[in-house]
């Protein structure tokens, strides 16, 4: 075995780590959504706002700490970096999922499940090389 094998694994491990928690996330999102749309019966954009927030606080503190193991010195620019994160892939999914609804009378449901699809990779990306960069062992 040589370096590049164990980066392979490592990248691979953090990947799985990484989805582990996105579909803790997702789950939590989904379980919010519809209590909001169900039981509240609030608006679409309403619910997958307040269930973006919950979801995003779980998914925030687990990638710290179980995915990334993220220095503990750079909480405030992980966190700033990390809104910056889901500011955009939030605007993704509010877009994505208002056009389904909207434009094609699909549900919102359907919507988040497209957004979750094209935001995933996004997450990752960013996540692993800007918000909670690790730093490698050459």
């Amino acid at each position: 075995m040589n370096i590049s094998d164990f980066k392979i694994r490592d990248n691979f491990f953090i990947f799985y780590k990484f989805g582990l928690v996105g579909g803790s996330a997702t789950i939590i999102f989904f379980i919010v959504m519809w209590v909001s749309q169900a039981v509240f019966n609030m608006y679409y954009v309403l619910a997958i706002s307040i269930a973006y927030l919950l979801a995003s606080a779980f998914n925030f503190f687990t990638n710290i700490h179980f995915t990334f193991r993220a220095a503990k010195d750079r909480r405030e620019r992980q966190l700033i970096r990390y809104l910056t994160v889901w500011s955009l892939n939030y605007a993704i999914t509010i877009s994505i999922v208002g056009i389904c609804v909207e434009r094609f009378h699909l549900s919102s449901y359907l919507g988040v499940c497209v957004a979750v699809i094209l935001t995933t990779l996004i997450s990752y990306l960013l996540s692993r090389y800007w918000v909670f960069k690790i730093k490698e062992n050459a």
